[in-house]
């Protein structure tokens, strides 16, 4: 008397397609792809916090040149070097001094 078994993963002999073939390959490189994404939108998040950042630093240090009773151009000036390419409002109204700083910062790519 004879018994036939199934062997498990019989479909994985050679000469037997399987329907699935290459599933996870693709799935890898997809699933890499959204990592990439998600990478480069919070290294993108980073970089414009550092952007706030800046602005901010120079924004203050403007605001104490002004408290010493410097000049609006050494103001703008003392921005300018801590946020190049930002632009620089100073508004003097009685004895407060008003400093915007604001910088535009660009998308990736």
């Amino acid at each position: 008397m004879t018994r036939s078994r199934r062997v498990p993963g019989a479909l994985g002999l050679p000469g037997r397609a399987r329907p699935d073939e290459g599933a996870v390959a693709v799935e890898a490189a997809i699933s890499l792809l959204a990592l990439v994404a998600v990478v480069a939108v919070l290294v993108w998040g980073v970089g414009l916090l550092g952007a706030q950042l800046a602005v901010g630093e120079a924004a203050r240090a403007a605001a104490r040149a002004a408290a010493r009773g410097e000049s609006a151009a050494v103001i703008e000036a003392e921005a300018r070097r801590l946020a190049p390419g930002a632009s620089v409002s100073v508004t003097v109204t009685g004895d407060r001094v008003e400093v915007g700083v604001a910088r535009e910062v660009a998308a990736p790519g």
